[in-house]
């Protein structure tokens, strides 16, 4: 795409110690069809190569900007100067160890514009593991207006597949309290004044064996539970009970796939196994994002 009269696009990259994965998530970034992109990368103070790694791109690429101050503020502080500091019509969120397709944002911007009353839109994905090796596909029902239900229980959008209005994102801040949840807690602040739609289709390569020590697992369980029963009145004493039974349940097996030493064979069961004619097509697409 390279006409550049189709709407400016801000991809913002928060990263902390990112080296191993850095790289992937900026080549599939550049090699995005979608070309009118301004690419913003911001180091949270790392200590490892990652910054020079940073910097190497922009030095290559003018539409890269990298922003280091040298502090570690926290994820959603830098979130939030992301979004501030973007000039595009629309903002889409990126994590540093992930991997784009490369028709995703071409495919997010199109939806958005023929969709002009939706706030944000998420995708599907296909989980990776640390070697980029295609563990699955986590498929997402495609809508157009998001509930605070489906919002609580968690399974809209992955954070880094979400793309929206700049507007939405400078208008609706992440809190800078949280240190984990704080997509979640947005999420359910806003989706009752919002417009969230999703996606059926997977855009973007998910990594999931990086993720998550059980103290940040039992982190994350205790505030949805939390966040449940705060919406209570607007959801019913029922939803609240099987939804924080639910997420006990998942706790529990995670503990226990923790204590044998197996939380891989876990994580994997989180996705669709796929047949290996559809897994050839995605590591098709997975080599063409980092060429």
């Amino acid at each position: 795409m390279d006409n550049l009269n189709v709407p400016l696009v801000t991809v913002g990259i928060p990263f902390y110690n990112a080296e191993n994965y850095l790289s992937d998530a900026v080549t599939s970034t550049i090699n995005q069809t979608y070309t009118n992109l301004e690419i913003i990368l911001m180091d949270d103070g790392s200590s490892d190569a990652s910054l020079k790694i940073a910097q190497a791109f922009e030095k290559k690429d003018r539409r890269i900007k990298v922003i280091s101050d040298g502090s570690n503020l926290g994820l959603p502080k830098r979130l939030n100067q992301l979004s501030e500091i973007a000039k595009g019509v629309y903002y889409a969120r990126m994590d540093a160890d992930d991997i784009m397709f490369p028709d995703r944002i071409k495919q997010q911007v199109e939806f958005l514009t023929k969709n002009p009353e939706v706030d944000l839109v998420g995708t599907g994905l296909v989980a990776i593991n640390n070697n980029n090796d295609i563990i699955g596909l986590r498929k997402r029902n495609a809508s157009n207006k998001i509930t605070l239900k489906t919002a609580l229980m968690g399974v809209w959008a992955a954070h880094p597949t979400i793309t929206g209005t700049t507007a939405w994102f400078k208008n609706n801040r992440y809190n800078e309290t949280l240190r984990r949840s704080q997509d979640f807690e947005l999420w359910i602040r806003t989706v009752e004044k919002s417009n969230f739609a999703s996606i059926k289709e997977p855009l973007l390569f998910y990594r999931e064996a990086s993720t998550s020590s059980i103290k940040k697992y039992m982190q994350s369980t205790k505030y949805s539970i939390k966040t449940f029963w705060k919406n209570k009145h607007k959801t019913g004493t029922s939803f609240v009970i099987l939804q924080s039974l639910k997420k006990l349940s998942k706790l529990s097996i995670y503990l226990f796939f923790f204590l044998m030493g197996a939380t891989n064979a876990l994580i994997e069961k989180r996705s669709i196994k796929l047949p290996e004619n559809k897994k050839k097509r995605f590591i098709a697409i997975l080599n063409k994002a980092l060429l």
